[in-house]
């Protein structure tokens, strides 16, 4: 991972623009959790963070989920260094069974979902009882994995480079409370 000065992100941050701001980022919050709690009422499903990315919108909205459920992460890539290859690392794998669960996967942003079909398709060879996606957002373009789509969606996005609200920005500014891209000339 690339270490970058701070004053390197300052400068980042001066030439970003926000594609969305924290209320509508909110709002999307509360839409999903309102989806999710309609959804799992009464299934007390185990939910997966996909880290690192799913960590802070995983975290947005737990606050809000009406129903009871259990925790577990895992943590997979195809990133290195910022840049995607074919081959998924698997780093950690939920240590909680999967068999006959109900799970929720949540996840920061659906971009092509070659990385979140890999790892529902390990995650179905455990028979779940159900396995749904959460995403905050959702990169509008015409890039997507035939037969993977996110069950449960925020927000649609740009297809941009973005970074805030889980996304990174070589390994930093994922804490930013809104989704920001660097300004196009």
């Amino acid at each position: 991972m690339q270490h970058l000065s701070n004053q390197e992100l300052e400068n980042v941050l001066r030439n970003s623009e926000c594609l969305i701001d924290s209320g509508r980022i909110n709002a999307a919050y509360d839409h999903l959790a309102a989806q999710l709690n309609l959804h799992y009422a009464g299934l007390n499903p185990l939910i997966l963070i996909v880290m690192n990315g799913g960590l802070i919108p995983a975290g947005q909205l737990l606050t809000r989920f009406s129903f009871f459920h259990r925790m577990d992460y895992l943590h997979a890539t195809r990133y290195r260094d910022n840049a995607a290859s074919d081959d998924l690392v698997w780093k950690m794998r939920p240590s909680a069974p999967i068999a006959g669960e109900h799970i929720l996967l949540i996840d920061d942003i659906f971009d092509e979902g070659i990385t979140i079909k890999a790892i529902i398709d390990d995650l179905k060879a455990q028979n779940p009882q159900s396995l749904r996606c959460a995403v905050l957002l959702n990169k509008k373009h015409e890039r997507k994995v035939a037969g993977c789509r996110p069950d449960f969606v925020g927000c649609e996005v740009e297809d941009r480079y973005i970074y805030g609200c889980g996304m990174d920005y070589h390994g930093y500014l994922r804490h930013l409370p809104g989704i920001y891209a660097l300004k196009q000339a």
